[in-house]
This record gives structure tokens, sequence and C-alpha cells, in this order.
């Protein structure tokens, strides 16, 4: 049912979005300081971005359904259930960070701390297990998406993603626990890239030089 609500807020969020075109203006006027960070094409940049907002906003909801699929095939969904249902809570009752409005742009902030809260987990769950609760890597998806949001603004969603992942990520008897279960192949990992921009690839990160 959380799932169902979330796809139905992301659905209302993109028909304002196609109504009033706000994100897609902030994201004209901005292009051209982001090109400092980010590639992307010549010709109507917003474009774009608006394509590459929209897929990692929609991503979320698959996220969530792999990591309860996969958490719960290799016995560990007592684990990851507040996680999920802490993901779920960014879209259906926003923290007090994120703008109250149903506009895309709020769920861009909701969707990065869903995405870096997933993050976290799987980040703690290859130390100590040696392969990924998720076999997606948004690390460069979720740096694009910090810039997007602006340094300061992101960086404070990050200081609540990390108190949050802190507090749930303390419990270490689970870890033992899954330790001497059977163990299970690890999955490849696949890109942001391929998951969020698609063959195109139109935004990516520049390469520093």
């Amino acid at each position: 049912m959380a799932l169902a609500a979330i796809r139905d807020i992301i659905n209302g969020a993109l028909r304002r979005e196609e109504e009033t075109g706000e994100l897609r203006g902030m994201m004209r006027r901005r292009a051209p300081a982001l090109r400092a960070t980010l590639q992307l094409p010549e010709d109507a940049p917003e474009d774009a971005l608006i394509e590459f907002i929209t897929r990692y906003i929609r991503s979320v909801p698959g996220c969530l359904r792999l990591v309860r699929a996969v958490s719960r095939h290799q016995g560990f969904f007592a684990y990851a259930a507040p996680f999920l249902h802490m993901a779920e809570d960014y879209f259906l009752r926003p923290p007090r960070e994120v703008p109250d409005d149903e506009g895309l742009g709020a769920l861009l902030d909701e969707a990065f701390l869903a995405h870096r809260l997933l993050e976290e987990v799987n980040d703690h769950h290859v130390r100590h297990l040696q392969r990924p609760l998720l076999p997606v890597d948004m690390t460069e998806a979720n740096i694009i998406v910090h810039h997007l949001l602006g340094d300061a603004f992101a960086t404070r969603l990050e200081e609540l993603v990390q108190f949050t992942a802190r507090q749930l990520l303390d419990r270490e008897h689970l870890w033992a626990q899954a330790r001497t279960a059977p163990g299970t192949t690890p999955l490849a990992l696949v890109s942001s890239a391929r998951i969020i921009n698609g063959p195109a690839q139109q935004v990516r990160l520049k390469l520093a030089s």
C-alpha cells in the first residue's frame, strides 16, 4: 500500500510539473552554473535535467521493492524493515526540512533522502557482510542530485540521513545473526547511470581535470 501511495504522489507531482513547468524553468536558469560540475547537452539542457530528475524520483519505489525482496531472500528483513519504513515516510510524511508543497522539486528532496538512506545501508551491509543488500550503485546519481539541490541544502539533508542511519544501524546483534546465515551469491552492481539516464546518459558528473 505504501509503494502505491508513493507512486500516486509521484504521478501527481509530475502532472503538476507538466502544468506549471516550475522546476523546468528553474533548471533552465541554473543550467549555466551546473555545467561547472555536470556534463549536460548543449541544446535544451533543462529537458535532460527534468528527464534525469523524473527517472531518479520514479526509481525509488522500485528500489524499495527490490530491497524488500532481497532482504527477505537473505533472511535479513527484520533488519531492513525500519529503513524501508523510514524511506517510505520521507514521501508519505516528509520531515520539516523539506518544503511543504506537492511539486516535483519537493519530491526530488524526498527521493534524495530515500536514496541516500539506502546507500548508507548498502555501504554498512558491504562492510559487515562483504556483499551489497541492494544490487544498485546510486552513488553517481546521488552526487548529481546533491549538485542540483545546492551544497548548503543538500548537506543539511545528508546530515539528517546520517543521523537517522546511525540510530538504525546500531544493532550489532543482527549483524552477528546475519554472518551465521547461509551465504548467497553476490549480485553484480548496476550503475545508477544505466537506471537513471538510460542508454543516452545525458546527465553525468564532470570529471575533475
